[in-house]
């Protein structure tokens, strides 16, 4: 094996943003008993160094070639190195940007937290995944990148490991997760055995040489795992249980990191995927699906946590949508401007969480906007940006992709994308209303809730009944920083094709043209007047519904009684999860059952006293023979003689 390390000018820059938060984690993990809250700050400053190294490499990363760093080569072929272009540096930058500002807000919300420096080592180490999968130059490091952000997701989902949901949510996670992994190796083998190396520069490189069926063949491997990480339908269901973790988990998880990996897995092999419209087909109605599928549980939950995990659902599968259709830039762009809205709405929500004593359920809210303006604010804005409102950053990005999908012949999926933009209005105005407007319904006295207005942050109570809160400035700034790129995200895309959004990423995903049918003749003006009407409508249904003074007469009771009258189908979630159930797990744990029952104890553990009989056997001959008398070992070897010469003798005979 020919192992050699390779070092470049760009090497330290890019190790630098790749390994400091795994530094950061190694150092809390080992020194956590002794920094405590401190862990916190320490977490936040090693991300937020990567942050400003990566974004002081933001010129560098944007030129036709990038930075690359190779650092291991096992032969020829074999590779492992990083590289930061326009896509992994835009994806590095939210990581470490949002993610930073998620870990300072985890410091208030984690105060009270015995565990608080095991959560910040986990954080760190979710990021330092994240990092090894956007930074990684070829598949392998892609895969071990993908299975270190399932394991992480693993340790955050079930943190709190006393809680018997939690922990069967991460199990769940994780076991999905590794079902996608499965499609991914089967991809990677395909691209190395068809080209003899692990790169993809050389993979992109030789695609052309690839047989059509080949091809498809590998963005299906790849596709599964982007459903599982993604939350696509069916691997859906492990998202919403996610919730389970700490809501800073969820902000990490939902907005910025892990469920947008399928999309940069995606927009990374765009040059596989434009050889076979195919797989683009399939991409593009999977994530349509998907959309929908999520917007309409969104109107099934009542639980501020589960409503945004189901908008998270149906926000990736526009992504997905976009890039399936060929419009990259502008899936691309929809990840990036979610990843703020997301991350304030999840931050907004466990806002209210702590005010109202970890009360998650809305219906058991409202009136909150006289009691926490600041928050309203924040809720306010990053539900007009994820309706696409005008002018919010939501409305640039998801306008795109709805119109692109019109202009690469697919009208059935612009309607499914303007039908889920007014569904997506309809129920995040009514958690708004329901959350914020009326009366107070919950069990928390009005007292508690103006301890620490707006805010009232985490605390602590100490033994002689003093109350010590969590600075309110660790859980506020955060989400006042997001609110500033939630609005003004998507003005990178003002002026088309001559925009810095679309002058940045040039020609990286070449022609992603999938032209399906003949595209409609429809202006985008028309489009967007046309979605919007849609959104106004849901809007308006909302407010009737839940905003309006009469409406929220009696509403306690009403809401109790919607919850009652819900469809069966909505209120178990389309029965996938008891799908899933009955044809993969129930049968797995009966033959997990049988195996345990009757081959392990009956073949495997006979297999192995067998062994140790036969052994024992032997044994007892062979020690019947060491007798110790001289005379019994020279009839032994007069007697082995014998046979010799007989053996020997016979031979010559036979000749």
């Amino acid at each position: 094996m020919n192992l050699a390390f390779a070092m470049t000018a760009a090497s330290p820059a890019l190790l630098s943003i790749w390994l400091l938060p795994l530094v950061g984690a190694i150092v809390i993990w080992t020194l956590g008993p002794q920094l405590r809250r401190n862990a916190g700050y320490l977490g936040s400053a090693f991300v937020l160094v990567s942050f400003a190294l990566a974004l002081a490499n933001f010129g560098a990363a944007g030129n036709a070639t990038g930075l690359r760093a190779p650092l291991v080569t096992w032969g020829p072929g074999f590779a492992f190195g990083l590289q930061l272009d326009a896509l992994s540096l835009l994806w590095t930058l939210v990581i470490t940007g949002v993610g930073g500002l998620i870990h300072i807000y985890s410091i208030g919300y984690m105060w009270t937290d015995r565990a608080i420096a095991r959560f910040f080592a986990y954080l760190n180490f979710f990021v330092f995944s994240m990092l090894t999968l956007v930074l990684a130059d070829n598949v392998v490091g892609l895969l071990v990148g993908w299975g270190l952000v399932g394991l992480a997701s693993y340790f955050l989902i079930g943190f709190w490991f006393y809680k018997p949901t939690a922990v069967a949510a991460a199990r769940k996670a994780f076991v999905i997760n590794v079902f996608g992994d499965i499609g991914i190796m089967f991809a990677i083998f395909a691209c190395y055995a068809a080209t003899g190396s692990i790169a993809f520069s050389d993979i992109f490189a030789k695609a052309g040489t690839f047989s059509e069926p080949l091809v498809l063949a590998i963005c299906i491997g790849l596709f599964i795992g982007a459903m599982a990480k993604s939350a696509q339908v069916p691997l859906h269901t492990w998202l919403p249980d996610a919730m389970e973790g700490p809501t800073p988990v969820s902000a990490l998880i939902h907005a910025a990191t892990m469920v947008t990996a399928g999309v940069y897995l995606i927009a990374r092999f765009a040059p596989l995927w434009n050889l076979s419209p195919t797989a683009q087909e399939m991409v593009a109605v999977v994530g349509a699906i998907t959309m929908v599928t999520g917007a309409i549980l969104g109107m099934a939950q009542w639980d501020i946590k589960r409503i945004l995990a189901c908008s998270t659902m149906s926000q990736i599968g526009y992504m997905i949508m976009g890039v399936g259709v060929g419009a990259y830039q502008a899936g691309v762009l929809h990840f990036f401007t979610h990843a703020f809205f997301k991350a304030q709405l999840f931050l907004g929500a466990g806002l209210i969480i702590h005010a109202l004593g970890d009360e998650q359920d809305v219906r058991k809210m409202g009136g909150l906007y006289r009691k926490m303006p600041f928050t309203f604010a924040a809720m306010l804005t990053g539900t007009l940006a994820i309706i696409g409102f005008p002018f919010f950053s939501g409305f640039y990005s998801k306008d795109a992709i709805i119109y692109e999908a019109l202009e690469h012949g697919h009208p059935i999926l612009f309607f499914a994308g303007a039908l889920t933009a007014g569904i997506t209005a309809y129920y995040m105005f009514r958690m708004l209303f329901v959350t914020f407007f009326g009366s107070y319904r919950g069990d928390v006295p009005d007292a508690m809730l103006a301890i620490a207005p707006p805010v009232p942050g985490a605390y602590a109570a100490h033994d002689d009944g003093h109350v010590e809160h969590a600075p309110t400035w660790l859980m506020q700034a955060p989400v006042a920083v997001l609110m500033v790129p939630t609005v003004i995200a998507g003005y990178l895309t003002i002026g088309g094709e001559s925009s810095p959004w679309y002058r940045y990423f040039g020609t990286l995903f070449g022609h992603g043209g999938n032209v399906a049918g003949v595209p409609l003749a429809i202006p985008e003006w028309a489009s967007t007047i046309f979605v919007l009407v849609l959104v106004t409508l849901g809007i308006v249904v909302a407010y009737l519904r839940y905003g309006n003074p009469p409406a929220l007469i009696g509403a306690v009771d009403r809401l109790r009684g919607e919850a009652l009258k819900m469809p069966p189908v909505l209120a178990h979630a389309f029965y996938v999860d008891a799908l899933i159930a009955t044809a993969i797990v129930r049968p797995a744990n009966a033959l997990g059952g049988a195996i345990s029952r009757y081959v392990d104890p009956h073949v495997i553990d006979a297999g192995v006293r067998d062994v140790a009989w036969v052994a024992g056997m032997l044994g007892a001959l062979f020690r019947a023979l060491q007798t110790g008398l001289v005379r019994a070992y020279a009839l032994t070897i007069v007697v082995g003689a014998a046979c010799f010469i007989a053996y020997f003798a016979y031979l010559g005979t036979a000749r």
